[in-house]
C-alpha cells in the first residue's frame, strides 16, 4: 500500500500561455542611394518608392513597413518640428511609456532623434534625421496587424536594430 501512494505522486499542470518565438535571418546590409541621401538597408526589406519625397521599406515576412517622408527645409524648421511633435503626441495617447534616444554625427553634420513607444500604439517607433539647414527626413514603423505590443516585441527589436544601422550609416549628398 505504501508503494502505491508514493508511485501516484504525479500532478498535472495546465499548459502555460506562450507567444510565438520567431526566427530571424541574420541581417545583410547594402547601401541604398537616393537623390540626395543614402543609408545601409537590410536586404530582407523591399524598397517601395511612392514618389520623390516618400518611400517605404517593406518587411514582407514580418508584415511591417518603415515609412519615410523627406522634407526640404526652407526657413521652416520650427514648423517641421511642430508637425513632427504633433505626430508624436497623437501616437503617445496609446503608449504606456516613451523612450527617446539621440544620435549626432559631427563629421557628417546631421542629428537624429528616435522615439520608442511601449504599449499598443499605432506606430512603435518614430524618428527623424536632419542637417538643420536643408533636409529633414522622418520615418515611422507600422505593422499591418492589430497593435499588440507583447506579440510584436521581437519584430520591433529586429527592426529597431535596422533603424540603428540606417541612422549610423546615413549620409546627405546634396
Amino acid at each position: 500500500m505504501f508503494i502505491l501512494f508514493i508511485g501516484c505522486d504525479y500532478t498535472s499542470l495546465p499548459k502555460q500561455k506562450a507567444y510565438y518565438a520567431p526566427q530571424f535571418d541574420y541581417p545583410n546590409y547594402d547601401l541604398e542611394r537616393f537623390k540626395n541621401h543614402s543609408f545601409q538597408r537590410n536586404l530582407i526589406s523591399n524598397l517601395i518608392q511612392i514618389n520623390d519625397d516618400n518611400y517605404e521599406l517593406f518587411y514582407k515576412k514580418i508584415n511591417a513597413k518603415l515609412f519615410f517622408t523627406k522634407i526640404k527645409i526652407d526657413k521652416n524648421l520650427e514648423k517641421i518640428f511642430l508637425k513632427f511633435d504633433e505626430k508624436i503626441y497623437n501616437n503617445s495617447e496609446y503608449a504606456d511609456e516613451i523612450k527617446t534616444s539621440e544620435y549626432i554625427n559631427f563629421n557628417k553634420k546631421y542629428y537624429s532623434k528616435l522615439y520608442y513607444f511601449i504599449g499598443d500604439t499605432p506606430s512603435n517607433i518614430q524618428f527623424y534625421i536632419t542637417d538643420s539647414i536643408n533636409n529633414f527626413l522622418s520615418a515611422s514603423l507600422y505593422f499591418d496587424s492589430k497593435p499588440n505590443y507583447d506579440s510584436l516585441l521581437p519584430y520591433i527589436h529586429y527592426i529597431r536594430n535596422d533603424i540603428k544601422i540606417i541612422v549610423e550609416s546615413f549620409d546627405w549628398t546634396n
